[in-house]
């Protein structure tokens, strides 16, 4: 009966194991994924800061609102990014450890 319920066990750990295994790959798939699109949104934001600044639009109100409204979403995406990312470092955080590495 013990050895029974050993099996048993031993089985249904095994199964568990793979299932963490299989989690543990997705969440780090999901998180390279999140990652470009992180990337992809700043380049985004820095692309239409470059054309509002070019003399010919610089003033446009509908540029102007793009930008304020690409700003917004970034800081959005970047709370986010904070929650989800225990890698991710803000540019605040990177000068305070540089700081204190000095």
């Amino acid at each position: 009966m013990i050895i029974t319920l050993l099996i048993i066990s031993f089985i249904f750990n095994i199964i568990f194991i793979w299932y963490i295994v299989q989690l543990v790959k997705r969440l780090l798939s999901l998180s390279d994924n999140f990652e470009g699109f992180f990337e992809t949104l700043e380049e985004y934001n820095e692309h239409i800061d470059v054309v509002y600044n070019l003399e010919r639009f610089y003033g446009d109100e509908t540029l102007e609102r793009l930008l304020k409204h690409s700003k917004a979403i970034l800081e959005e995406v970047q709370v986010i990014r904070e929650i989800y990312d225990s890698n991710y470092k803000t540019e605040d955080e990177i000068e305070e450890i540089e700081e204190l590495e000095e």
